[in-house]
């Protein structure tokens, strides 16, 4: 197959113009650019501008910033590295005819197909050749500045190049293809990267200074072309043919050099690269021994804090019992308080009840005697009456008639009297004690009524009740009198009438008496009273009755009361059972309520811590996947690389058979180091066995290994291209072993990589396993507290329920109790209010009338009479 036609290099007109040249491999594009079989007619345009070209610094940017941007095609840029290998040719081979270039391009034409190619492809299986016999030094400063910038552009797509056919160039321009860049122009100068990159130094050093030939070196070369063209003319045929074998000889030797320095920077970039994972993956395994310790610690804080909060909870129940205890104990005390302060007032309303009881059983006693003395004088009457009957019988017929009428008026007063004491009595009738004293008395004097039977001892017993009627309303007017002089002590003039007040008692003392004196003289009349002692009697029937009920309803009243005190005490220690009960149930509801708080609280500060974790663990895991991935895609460009020095070694067996001596010297070197490592990572791989990141370093550090073991080799190529010539038998053999231990180490790789990827799974596992417990813990104790709280809510909505209905109706009992004793205590306020101001009244009127118009003879029947308005009235 014949090689691409290639186009002699353009000159320019004039050779003194400056001119600018632009480095393709600094700017992360192909130094060449090929063009397929197909396209031989066309001639690219050579990177070459003129001075008279450029018009200023915005023309200069702009063609950089075209060079740098615009996506060409391969097939339409050409650099001058490869119009100048056109210049490089001898002259004379310009000056010959048409005829001898076309008879010389069979041999030529087959060689420039295979070593004038500009670029070196992978699975090509040739090398290019290089024109400029550079120093190895200045080569290799050179190529690592070439490797330096072309790494930088590196496409990231793995490339399949085990499916990939041999021996003829790819074309294909929808594959990214790994290029060699060629060396740059001859021009020495300090080359800046255009692209700056991580990898690329931005100072000049030895390593980024691109050495060119010296002109002596390009003077040198040109002569010796010239020679050989000259002698060609003499010797045409077997000259050439040694001068192109020579010339391909030391391209071979070229290519081989700047090819093995080109791979030593691209091993000791990949070397950086890997202790680069290796230090990541060293921190890895520290995030991960970290974050282990850190879910241990989350666990054993977690489980302390647990027991913190059980330990917590029952020191709250025990303090909360103790309190209930406590307030159980206040209410009992101060229930045995308020039920000894009611023992106390029952005690004492007993009290005054006995009290009042025996006051009215000392005035029966009182009366009891009365009578008996009344009885006496009525036997020393009898007897008088005896003695003085006759003369009375004289007498009575005509005193009759006047007595008549003296009683009929007598009578007429004592019933006003009796009504006003009656409707007195009435008033002040809500007196108990009073009001049994009258029964009893009154049931006194039925039963002496009923024993004696005498008409004129029921006549006695009459006046007599009538007495006590007069006194008990005269003790009543002594109290009014005694609360009118507390009331009106200031006024002189009440003293005045607290004087005829005392006269008017006199009077009606004497007046009594006179009373008791005309007994004596009704003592004869007793067949005239005969009507008058059956009203009496009736009157009597009629009080007994009235006591009847009053006695009926006085023990219908304290079967009450007892009753009642009964259901309030009842009441009263239901109440504070069921205030204990809801003051110890709002107490619980509230420390629950804490609790619930408390607890949410830590499960929601948990949530966030292990959502925090979670989130660390995921985003260290996907670090993890991401430094894998790379290791994947160095371990790819690495074998791929490998795959490449195998070719190239194979392409340079035919021509240097003397290095095999000191390959395989080199070469058991590397089987030895290779021996001492696959030690060390047995050993490693026994002691990172369970731990993902000494599985990573185990890896990098085979990787690492692995690195050394290919510049041991390569250093060994360079050793051994010095004497090319000399082991050609026993190359295949030592390089089948380095193919070997190639394959045995790549085997190994894969071996822990497959290892790493169980641990890693194993530490997902566990991870996801941990991360699961403990969202079936959270889960759990979020159920516990739904619960608890929605049995605390029933709880508390029954006990207000209860307590509500108890509360209300003990409420409402209490207001009935308080409404009814007010209400009856203000009516008796008012009673006694207004009988008090009517008996003060009346008082002050007569006190008036007498000061006004005169004391008037009450003894005769005459009322008092009164000025101003009470005068029409009583007119």
């Amino acid at each position: 197959m014949g090689s691409p036609r290639r186009s002699p290099a353009r000159r320019s007109g004039s050779e003194d113009g400056s001119q600018y040249e632009m480095d393709l491999d600094a700017l992360g594009l192909n130094s060449t650019f090929e063009s397929t079989a197909l396209e031989g007619s066309h001639e690219p345009p050579v990177d070459r501008v003129d001075s008279s070209e450029v018009e200023g610094p915005d023309d200069f940017t702009m063609n950089m910033t075209y060079w740098m941007t615009a996506d060409l095609p391969p097939a339409h840029v050409k650099s001058r590295k490869e119009a100048r290998k056109t210049d490089s040719r001898p002259a004379t081979s310009r000056e010959r005819p048409a005829g001898e270039n076309r008879s010389q391009q069979g041999p030529a034409a087959v060689e420039a197909s295979t070593n004038a190619s500009p670029t070196v492809r992978v699975d090509n299986g040739t090398t290019a050749g290089r024109e400029h016999s550079t120093p190895a030094s200045e080569r290799s400063m050179e190529n690592d500045e070439k490797v330096r910038s072309f790494l930088s552009a590196l496409p990231d797509a793995d490339l399949d190049l085990d499916h990939l056919p041999t021996g003829t160039p790819l074309r294909n321009p929808h594959h990214s293809l790994l290029q060699v860049p060629r060396s740059s122009p001859p021009k020495a100068r300090s080359l800046q990267p255009t692209v700056e990159d991580a990898d690329t130094p931005r100072k000049p050093t030895q390593q980024t200074v691109i050495h060119h030939p010296s002109p002596t070196a390009r003077s040198h070369h040109g002569n010796g072309h010239s020679h050989s063209h000259s002698h060609s003319q003499s010797h045409p045929a077997p000259q050439d043919r040694i001068v192109q074998l020579q010339a391909r000889l030391d391209q071979q030797e070229l290519a081989a050099r700047t090819r093995i320095t080109e791979l030593e920077t691209i091993l000791a970039y990949t070397r950086t690269e890997l202790e680069t994972a290796r230090d990541d993956n060293y921190k890895h395994k520290d995030n991960i021994a970290g974050l282990q310790r850190s879910l241990q610690e989350q666990q054993s804080k977690q489980d302390a804090a647990s027991g913190a909060v059980e330990t917590r909870l029952k020191a709250q129940e025990d303090a909360h019992k103790l309190k209930l205890q406590e307030r159980e104990e206040e209410l009992q005390r101060d229930h045995a308080h308020q039920l000894r302060t009611q023992r106390e007032d029952f005690n004492r309303q007993r009290r005054e009840l006995e009290d009042s009881w025996r006051a009215s059983g000392e005035e029966a006693k009182t009366t009891r005697q009365e009578l008996e003395k009344a009885q006496a004088q009525l036997t020393q009457l009898k007897q008088s009456n005896e003695q003085h009957t006759q003369s009375i019988k004289n007498m009575q017929v005509a005193q009759d008639n006047k007595t008549k009428q003296d009683f009929a008026a007598e009578k007429s007063e004592l019933q006003e009297k009796l009504a006003s004491v009656q409707s007195h009595a009435d008033t002040l009738q809500a007196d108990l004690a009073r009001a049994t004293a009258e029964a009893k008395a009154a049931r006194e004097e039925s039963q002496v009524q009923e024993a004696n039977k005498v008409a004129t001892e029921t006549t006695t017993d009459h006046h007599l009740s009538r007495i006590a009627y007069l006194e008990s309303h005269l003790q009543d007017a002594k109290f009014s009198l005694e609360c009118a002089q507390a009331d009106v002590a200031a006024k002189a003039q009440l003293f005045q009438t607290n004087l005829d007040l005392n006269a008017s008692l006199r009077s009606l003392r004497s007046e009594l008496d006179a009373q008791r004196g005309a007994l004596d003289s009704l003592r004869s009349r007793k067949n005239s009273h005969s009507t008058s002692e059956s009203q009496l009697q009736l009157e009597l029937t009629a009080k007994d009755q009235l006591i009847a009920q009053h006695v009926a309803e006085k023990e219908a009243l304290e079967r009450q009361l007892s009753t009642a005190q009964g259901r309030v005490s009842g009441l009263e220690s239901s109440l504070t059972t069921l205030r204990s009960q809801l003051a110890h149930a709002h107490r619980e509801i509230g420390s629950a309520r804490t609790d619930v708080e408390r607890v949410s609280n830590d499960l929601d500060d948990a949530n966030d811590r292990l959502a925090d974790v979670r989130a660390d663990a995921d985003r260290r895991v996907t670090d993890i996947e991401k430094k894998l991935a790379k290791v994947k895609d160095l371990k790819s460009e690495t074998e791929n690389k490998f795959r490449e020095l195998m070719s190239q070694h194979d392409d340079l067996v035919e021509g240097h058979a003397a290095m095999l001596e000191n390959v395989r010297d080199n070469a058991e070197d590397a089987v030895r180091k290779t021996g001492a490592l696959l030690a060390q990572e047995r050993k490693e791989k026994a002691r990172l066995k369970k731990d993902v990141e000494r599985l990573q370093r185990e890896i990098e550090q085979q990787r690492a290994e692995v690195e050394r073991g290919i510049d041991d080799e390569s250093d060994d190529t360079t050793r051994s291209l010095s004497a090319v010539g000399q082991m050609n038998d026993t190359k295949d053999k030592e390089i089948e072993s380095l193919r070997a231990i190639i394959k045995t180490q790549i085997a190994e790789t894969k071996s822990l990589n497959s290892s790493h990827t169980s641990a890693i799974a194993s530490l997902r596992a566990a991870h996801e396993a941990a991360l699961t417990s403990l969202r079936d813990e959270v889960s759990t104790l979020q159920q516990r507290l739904v619960t608890q709280s929605r049995d605390h809510e029933a709880i508390n909505a029954a006990m207000d329920e209860q307590l509500s209905h108890l509360l209300s109706k003990l409420m409402k009992e209490r207001a009935r109790t308080v409404v009814g004793k007010r209400d009856g205590q203000w009516e008796e306020v008012q009673k006694s209010a207004a009988s008090e101001k009517e008996l003060l009244g009346k008082v002050l009127l007569r006190q008036w009338g007498r000061e006004e118009c005169g004391i008037a003879e009450e003894k005769r029947g005459q009322k008092q009479l009164f000025e101003y308005k009470y005068v029409a009235k009583e007119r």
